[in-house]
């Protein structure tokens, strides 16, 4: 929304000239992006029916990026969160009709994006995964030519099972970083014989890269590809790759700064460093 990117008709007749640019709900106006989210009547019944006041919905704008600078400074922290939500379900209400020709109601989408809302809200902590399962948090950051990495794996209950944690000389961008993180990950799962993981990340580049490995044509896609047939091929792994919030991600993120005063690489059994222990505490009983 706020490079004005997503590919509404009218982008699509910027190619394609001979495009139709009215809006696929409405059929009445161009379908620019601030007519796709705010003006065009369907989009408008969804956020009325979220309760969004005359105030927020009054006013014509010719770029969504100044709207949403608008409504930022109206609203309060959690309902514009509730608002940005909203947004993407009525983007994805859109694409609905413009791809599967299936439209649902206002009330239906508004209830799906404050069920959403809610979801991500009550779930702001690490989850424990499931029994047999071990859940692995990896996090990275670079310093320099150095890249600082923790891995701790954890159990149904929340113990810390092992992990590592430490410094790399290696001169890359933080995406890559976090790989190599991953990489640290599944050798230490190795020499543990896990077989049923859980890898953890608050990067979501990564992730999203991770889970649609077929379709990345990059070098990092080529690199990831490399690693998911090491995972099939040789370890009979049962894993998934899931993203969670910052905060759901301190025990790693604290091995980081943990190595980089350590200068080493170490691995742990359940004995883990100690300035990981109120957030490992925390993390199990809540």
């Amino acid at each position: 929304m706020g490079h004005d990117i997503l590919p509404t008709y009218e982008k699509i007749t910027g190619i394609r000239k001979e495009f139709n640019d009215i809006c696929p709900r409405c059929g009445s106006d161009k379908e620019t992006l601030i007519h796709a989210l705010k003006d065009c009547p369907k989009a408008r019944e969804m956020l009325v029916q979220g309760g969004l006041n005359n105030k927020v919905l009054e006013g014509s704008y010719s770029w969504c990026v100044d709207w949403i600078e608008d409504v930022a400074r109206t609203l309060d922290k959690k309902a514009f969160s509730d608002l940005i939500t909203m947004l993407w379900n009525i983007w994805n209400s859109r694409n609905n009709i413009v791809f599967r020709e299936t439209e649902d109601d206002a009330k239906v989408t508004w209830d799906r994006a404050a069920a959403l809302s809610w979801d991500f809200q009550r779930k702001q902590g690490w989850r424990k995964p499931d029994p047999g399962m071990v859940k692995i948090n990896f996090d990275a950051n670079t310093n320099g030519r150095r890249i600082c990495f923790g891995v701790v794996a954890r159990d149904h209950d929340g113990f810390v099972l092992g992990g590592r944690a430490g410094v790399l000389e290696k001169n890359v961008q933080a995406e890559w970083a976090e790989l190599h993180a991953l990489e640290e990950s599944i050798k230490f799962a190795q020499t543990k014989n896990w077989t049923k993981l859980i890898f953890e990340s608050d990067c979501v580049s990564l992730i999203n890269r991770l889970n649609k490995a077929n379709v990345d044509l990059s070098t990092m896609g080529y690199c990831i590809k490399d690693i998911l047939k090491m995972l099939k091929q040789c370890c009979h792994f049962v894993f998934s790759f899931i993203w969670a919030p910052h905060c759901c991600n301190k025990a790693a993120d604290l091995l980081c700064t943990w190595a980089s005063d350590q200068n080493c690489i170490t691995d742990f059994d359940m004995d883990y460093p100690l300035g990981i222990h109120d957030i490992i505490l925390s993390d199990a009983i809540n």
